[in-house]
């Protein structure tokens, strides 16, 4: 099978098994609070930068790193860089007791694209699913992941990996929707 092929493969089995998207909506009406051991703002220019154990949180939402830097444009638009060894978010899944739990040495958000890229040994989880790869990224819109391999370290390095649970009917344990 060919490179493209195989990564077309993967992604269609992502956009359909991995429900990993669906993040509390409510979370996008709470207020962000960031707390950090240093904290600079240069509002002429757009922009923020927090270091030092970096914990940002918006209602179920949270992300920690060593260092986040945030910048808004004067149109509004922002984009987000988190560092870390490693940079962790966590968030609840909209309307189910489920969260979903990442980890990168880097993740980038921008407003423009709605994509999120955790690079660096990234790995998502939902319950007992779990993608990991050197870069994975996310549109927030479309709910589309793309995974790549690379310089990922580990058993199966330049490898990317997918575990998905066996689903089960008529009300079973690992019934997924």
């Amino acid at each position: 099978m060919s490179n493209r092929k195989r990564r077309l493969a993967l992604g269609l089995t992502l956009a359909f098994a991995l429900p990993f998207a669906h993040a509390e909506l409510a979370d996008r009406d709470k207020p962000i609070q960031i707390t950090a051991d240093t904290g600079t703002l240069d509002q002429l220019k757009g922009i923020t930068v927090w270091k030092g154990n970096v914990v940002v949180v918006q209602g179920t939402m949270k992300v920690n790193a060593a260092e986040v830097t945030v910048t808004r444009d004067d149109k509004g638009n922002q984009t987000l860089v988190a560092l870390g060894k490693p940079v962790t978010f966590k968030q609840k899944v909209e309307g189910k007791d489920e969260w979903i739990e990442g980890q990168g040495s880097r993740l980038d958000y921008t407003t423009v694209t709605n994509l999120a890229v955790l690079t660096g040994n990234a790995r998502i989880k939902r319950n007992q699913d779990l993608v990991v790869g050197n870069v994975i990224t996310y549109n927030t819109n479309t709910e589309q992941y793309e995974v790549k391999g690379g310089s990922a370290t580990g058993p199966n390095s330049g490898r990317v990996t997918v575990i998905l649970q066996p689903t089960t009917v008529n009300g079973g344990k690992n019934n997924k929707p």
